[in-house]
């Protein structure tokens, strides 16, 4: 008699190491599910800095022509139709050395 209930709660308990280990909804499957959440949230995260920066971007270009038209004048010295342009020279003489401090704005 006592046999037999051991064999039948070995039995039961070999049932139940195996869902817990080995079947669907195991620890396996867990694992391998935390595992690829992991990688899902660093994926999301590389996506929302990649999203973030091509906003500030289009927010840049909407921002108007302004923006656009400052960087040409003051990049590549363009000047629009019907705009006389001067070219101020610095009187002959030493050049005063940068310091380090110096702001390339203060230059």
């Amino acid at each position: 008699m006592y046999r037999a209930v051991l064999i039948v709660l070995l039995l039961v308990l070999a049932g139940l190491q195996y869902r817990l280990w080995i079947a669907d909804g195991g620890w396996a499957e867990v694992h391998r599910l935390s595992e690829m959440k992991q990688e899902l949230n660093a994926a999301n995260e590389r996506n929302e800095i990649r999203n973030d920066a091509l906003q500030a971007e289009v927010d840049d270009l909407k921002s108007g022509e302004s923006a656009t038209e400052g960087r040409a004048r003051s990049d590549m010295g363009m000047i629009k139709r019907d705009e006389e342009f001067f070219l101020t020279i610095a009187p002959p003489g030493p050049t005063p050395k940068p310091t380090p401090n110096d702001s390339p704005a203060e230059r």
